[in-house]
């Protein structure tokens, strides 16, 4: 066959209609070609790896965040400042509202009641003078009846003494008397003495037996009236005791009534202290966000809220909320990059250096526990070389993009990563190990 089998086959139309026209095929080669370069060169095209967290504008100083101010008391909403409407920028120590007692004529009331416990304070320390001076009185007293008795006790021992003193000598005589008879008689019995001598010397001996008994009795009843001294100085000294001890009882009543008084005094006078704070005043700087209240009918109890102010800040900061699987990586002082709402901006994860319309931050502060799902607030504030939209574009509130810069690594590694799930720490290990941590912030276009 002329042409051979080649010529046969494009000879064919069938064949020529379903053939790619030339340009399809260099088109696809093209591809092809840029395919593999593209895979080679992920392996060592850079990539910055982040982690990634939403949130909101604050202030960094939380006197400065959106404040609710509550009624202090329960009351009737009496006015509301002039002209104040939500929006409306207020200074501080400006008036805002009046709330009044729901009671008529309670502040005058509680004036009353005020004095009448003053009084009560008052008689309540003139007792507890009046029995302190008892306790005085009634001491003394007690210590001159009780050094009377005791003089009293000394002069009973000595009088005993005086007593025991004198029963020896009446011992010797009775003894000397005795003896004198007994030797007389036996005289006597012999026929040298005549009776009668011996009867005189009886009656000697009789009369000291009896002297010598007296004396005796004379020292039981001296020791009988000290022990009854004795046991005057007790009874004197218990009685004087017990007008002391009921003087201070009375005294420490009186006290507990002083005290009574007193407290009932500050009750009255922090309800006073309330009313006077009838007046709500602005309590900073800022605009009135909420004023849900409404003068002339409206009740509020204690606790109540009254309004809402957004006061001005002068520092302001953003608070990301990260995923508790990238929070173990954010450390302070580690930069990001912000995307603010209502500002245009086209941020390439990967590459920050081309990022447009962002601003950088630095973590200031991270949560030490979630918020019950498992993300953790991060706190950033803008960086002096990279100031953040002003206030008018900024609000509180306003909410934002952020990206926390970890390690750098290849693009072929963080593919690998993403198709793996593993967490950023893994390639950041693995750059850290191979030396390509970027130790130093580039310098990123705004």
């Amino acid at each position: 066959m002329t042409g051979g089998p080649l010529a046969s086959m494009t000879s064919l139309p069938a064949l020529k209609l379903v053939q790619s026209s030339l340009t399809a095929r260099r088109l696809a080669n093209g591809l092809v070609v840029l395919l593999v370069l593209a895979i080679g060169a992920a392996a060592f095209l850079p990539w910055q790896q982040s982690a990634r967290g939403t949130g909101k504008v604050v202030a960094y100083v939380p006197q400065e965040r959106q404040q609710t101010v509550t009624s202090p008391t329960k009351g009737v909403v009496a006015r509301v400042g002039e002209g104040l409407v939500e929006g409306v920028k207020v200074k501080r120590g400006d008036f805002i509202l009046e709330i009044q007692p729901t009671a008529v004529n309670l502040v005058e009331q509680l004036n009353g009641q005020l004095q009448d416990l003053k009084a009560k304070l008052a008689t309540a320390q003139a007792k507890v003078e009046v029995y302190q001076q008892n306790i005085e009185d009634f001491g003394a007293a007690r210590d001159f009846a009780v050094q009377a008795a005791q003089e009293m006790v000394g002069g009973a021992e000595a009088k005993l003494q005086a007593k025991q003193g004198v029963v020896a000598g009446y011992e010797a005589k009775e003894w000397q008397t005795r003896l004198n008879y007994e030797r007389q008689r036996g005289l006597f019995e012999k026929g040298l003495k005549p009776e009668k001598e011996i009867e005189k010397l009886k009656s000697e001996w009789d009369v000291a037996k009896a002297e010598l008994e007296g004396v005796r009795r004379e020292v039981v009843a001296a020791e009988k009236e000290l022990e009854a001294k004795k046991h005057e100085l007790e009874q004197k000294r218990r009685e004087a005791q017990t007008k002391v001890d009921y003087a201070r009882a009375m005294r420490e009543d009186a006290s507990g009534q002083a005290a009574t008084a007193r407290k009932e005094i500050r009750d009255v006078e922090i309800k006073l202290g309330e009313l006077d704070r009838l007046e709500i005043q602005a309590p900073r700087d800022g605009t009135i966000f909420r004023l849900p209240v409404f003068e002339r009918g409206q009740m509020v109890k204690e606790g109540d809220d009254l309004f809402t102010i957004v006061p001005d800040s002068a520092e302001r900061a953003v608070e990301l909320w990260v995923s508790g699987n990238d929070t173990p990586l954010v450390a302070e002082g580690d930069h990001v990059r912000m995307q603010f709402e209502g500002w245009p901006a086209v941020q390439f994860a990967g590459w920050p250096s081309v990022a447009v319309g962002t601003f950088g931050g630095q973590v200031v502060a991270i949560d030490a526990t979630d918020d019950g799902a498992g993300r953790f607030r991060v706190l950033v504030k803008q960086e002096d070389d990279d100031p953040w939209p002003s206030e008018r574009f900024l609000r509180q509130g306003v909410r934002a993009n952020g990206w926390v810069m970890l390690s750098r690594v290849t693009l072929g590694y963080e593919i690998w990563r993403q198709l793996n799930g593993f967490p950023p720490v893994v390639a950041k290990t693995a750059a850290a190990a191979e030396g390509k941590r970027d130790e130093k912030k580039p310098k990123l276009p705004k």
